[in-house]
Formats: structure tokens, sequence, C-alpha cells
């Protein structure tokens, strides 16, 4: 069976939701955990800033910046599929932050696969737009 496009691009409007619950401080105590649920054990990221972090990183940024943007709104949008296999999507959205001290977007390039049935996230490349 061929992995779904729509159900990748559901996981990224599904974990943004979630991050920004996070980063806002309105999550429950579950939220963190299910966040953590949608990254394969081998994943990577490339910040906006060009910082490369792994798995264990990720999950301890999220851990350590719970409530720490009371403001903060994420929107997602302009996704676009690059490559598309049965395991595996490669896809590209823009990330918009809103806060109260300005404006953040980025392009996003995110490679997913789904593992039994999980759409799981193994890489993710962010870049600054001007």
């Amino acid at each position: 069976m061929t992995l779904s496009a729509e159900k990748a691009i559901e996981s990224i409007h599904t974990m943004h939701v979630l991050i920004e619950k996070i980063f806002s401080g309105v999550n429950s105590d579950e939220d963190l955990p299910l966040l953590i649920q949608h990254f394969s054990e081998n994943f990577e990221m490339v910040g906006a800033a060009g910082k490369k972090f792994k798995f264990e990183e990720v999950k301890q940024l999220f851990a350590n910046n719970q409530g720490k943007m009371p403001d903060i709104k994420i929107e997602i949008y302009d996704e676009e599929i690059i490559s598309h296999n049965q395991h595996t999507i490669v896809l590209t959205y823009t990330e918009k932050h809103t806060k109260e001290s300005g404006i953040l977007i980025r392009r996003s390039c995110a490679v997913i696969e789904e593992i039994q049935d999980q759409m799981l996230w193994r890489f993710l490349q962010e870049t600054f737009t001007a």
C-alpha cells in the first residue's frame, strides 16, 4: 500500500497544533508524549539558523520550552509534495509563527516515513524566509 499524501500533510498540521499548545502552555500532560510519538528515533533536524539537532535534543527542546511562548500562534500553509514512494514522502510547507514580538516565517522540507501504519518524521530542514 502506498503512503498517503493526505496523511503526511495531516501529520504536519497535527504536530504543529501540538507544538503550539506545548509552547503556549495550554497543553495537557499527554501532549508532549503524543508529539514525541510522531518522530522516528533516527530523526534529525537542521533548524532555520543552521544548527543540527538529533532526536534526543529535539525532545529536550520541546520539554524545555513548555509554556515559554504564551502568545504564539502557528499557521501551516503552501504544502507541496516533492517526492512520494511506497513508504516515504518528501514535502515542503510554510510555517508562520506569530507572537506579540513579531512574525517569523520559515519554509521547511520534511521527510516522513510510514512505519507500521504510523506517520513518523525522519528529517526536517527549516529555512527563514525573507
